[in-house]
């Protein structure tokens, strides 16, 4: 493990005594001194009750940390109480990083693999926890809860609120007044739409916090408190880039909150699954994308699953979306020579085939990860290209494939004759994508495979029509660099030589103008200085012209 993971912040990790112990057997020495030869400027505390007593843990913390990571025993724990006590002390509650060691190893798996394990739940959640970028009071959604745990005391002084984190839009990033909806499309409750400022609102009442406008952003305009790209990235990274835990294959497990408790029920019967599974918690399995799972089987995981909630448990409407990803991602591997069982969805309601499906681990991955800079766009939509040619590379895939798809993440486009190298659609597309370009008089629009995501911005506002977009995955295109799509000649303006329009633009408003009065000032003027000279602002040059 690389350990500038925790540089610059201090990093404290509190483990519950009760782990140690029976029924659960870790080796928390062992971690502990793991922890500090591995992750620079690092504090791992063996503590008494920190899941069912929090505070003083949190309070002994915050004195030095800048990420504190809870190693737990059980899920039952009073989140209410935690995250008042937290704000009361200065910390912020959505940077705090919890692992349920218990379900996840201790329960599951024999004392010396499970604590192996739990060395890398606890490297990723320190990783996860590094690259949190703090939240803002607009992540913070209140929710009456009565259904959370909290303490006879607290129950006195506290009311049952918590908080969920929401997103918010780094509006200097967002697409928005370039036309860009993907998020509006994407949202199961219509809580984003177009603000007065030329970015994305979040309506706070109506968010869900299920997360799916993160993800699908094409600019990574978009950022959650532990679901943000950042934060998944990090974690996956970490878990696959470990190389002082001898635990191979190693699989990523994309969680819904909601089906943890799926993972509980199999802990509690003492039924073991291969230690390589190594969950990643989401809020909602709608904000797993296909770039997402493989991303992950590009930088070395044997398999990218996803367990969602029950359907009729779904708060978010999503069950559909998920499905029809997986199976997009299904067939991209087999397109690529891969096997479609390294993707998978799982099913939470049916024990015996979550088991047995948890069982049937492929055997694969690279025990020498790709490496990849750790940049939010590796895990944004527009990080699907550097996934696709990767796992293209590690397969030997011959580059003349293409799937289209309706849940592609990338697309493409192809321009039909007609073309006058106007550059509106290079105006529309969130991505830059398409990219005008001027070298001297010369005029040329360009395509980038690599950076399209295929929303067809461009097509409505292309004033010839000549404009095809569609989702697919072409392995030539994505390969081949730059395209030039039009490439011409560009009037020059007699006053300033500033731009005017391309010769093709000129002869097509020549053509509808015919002997209008008015032509010899377009084709000759720009916009800027043929008002200036309408206005009569440039005296002696209209008796030159007659």
């Amino acid at each position: 493990m690389d350990k500038s993971v925790a540089k610059g912040k201090k990093a404290v990790v509190l483990l519950c005594q009760t782990l140690g112990g029976p029924p659960f057997g870790l080796h928390l020495e062992t971690i502990e001194s793991w922890l500090n030869e591995q992750v620079r400027d690092v504090s791992v505390r063996i503590e008494p009750g920190p899941c069912c007593k929090p505070a003083p843990s949190l309070r002994l913390a915050v004195t030095d940390a800048g990420s504190i990571v809870f190693g737990l025993c059980s899920r039952d724990y009073p989140q209410p109480e935690i995250e008042a006590k937290a704000r009361k002390i200065g910390l912020d509650p959505f940077g705090i990083e919890w692992v349920h060691l218990g379900a996840y190893c201790a329960q599951v798996l024999p004392g010396h693999a499970a604590t192996e394990k739990a060395k890398l739940l606890l490297a990723a959640a320190l990783a996860k926890a590094q690259a949190n970028c703090g939240s803002l009071p607009e992540n913070a959604k209140p929710i009456l809860s009565l259904d959370q745990q909290v303490s006879r005391r607290a129950l006195f002084t506290l009311p049952p609120i918590r908080y969920e984190a929401i997103p918010t839009v780094r509006a200097e990033m967002c697409a928005a007044r370039y036309g860009c909806r993907v998020c509006v499309s994407t949202c199961p409750h219509q809580a984003l739409a177009p603000g007065d400022s030329g970015s994305m609102t979040i309506n706070k009442l109506q968010c869900s916090g299920c997360g799916a406008c993160v993800s699908v952003c094409p600019r990574a305009a978009v950022d959650m408190p532990g679901a943000s790209l950042a934060q998944i990235h990090a974690q996956v990274a970490s878990y696959l880039d470990n190389k002082s835990v001898g635990i191979y294959p190693r699989a990523i497990l994309f969680v819904c909150a909601k089906a943890v408790c799926s993972l509980e029920g199999l802990a509690r019967k003492a039924l073991c699954s291969p230690a390589g599974w190594l969950p990643v918690e989401v809020p909602c399995a709608g904000i797993v994308t296909p770039t997402w799972l493989l991303q992950s089987l590009n930088l070395g995981a044997a398999a990218a699953t996803i367990l969602p909630c029950l359907r009729d448990d779904c708060r978010f409407g999503q069950p559909t979306v998920v499905g029809d990803r997986v199976q997009y991602s299904r067939e991209v591997l087999k397109l690529l020579g891969g096997s479609p069982e390294q993707v998978r969805l799982l099913d939470p309601g049916d024990e015996e085939r979550l088991i047995d499906s948890l069982n049937d681990l492929p055997d694969g991955g690279r025990k020498e990860p790709r490496r990849l800079p750790l940049d939010p766009s590796a895990f944004a939509r527009g990080g699907a290209a550097s996934a696709m040619l990767g796992l293209a590379d590690t397969y030997g895939t011959p580059l003349d494939r293409s799937l289209d798809h309706p849940h592609s993440p990338l697309g493409d486009v192809e321009f039909r004759d007609g073309c006058t190298g106007c550059g509106v659609c290079s105006g529309s597309c969130p991505t830059g994508a398409l990219g005008l370009d001027r070298d001297g008089d010369t005029l040329t629009l360009a395509f980038n495979p690599q950076l399209c995501v295929g929303c067809g911005n461009c097509v409505p506002v292309c004033p010839e029509k000549v404009i095809e977009a569609r989702p697919t995955t072409n392995l030539g295109r994505l390969s081949g660099g730059r395209i030039v799509l039009y490439r011409g000649r560009e009037a020059r303006c007699e006053k300033c030589g500033g731009p005017i329009a391309s010769q093709e633009m000129l002869g097509k408003i020549a053509a509808l103008l015919g002997d209008d009065a008015s032509l010899s000032e377009i084709t000759r003027y720009c916009p800027g200085c043929r008002g200036t000279f309408f206005s009569g602002s440039w005296p002696g040059e209209i008796e030159d012209e007659n």
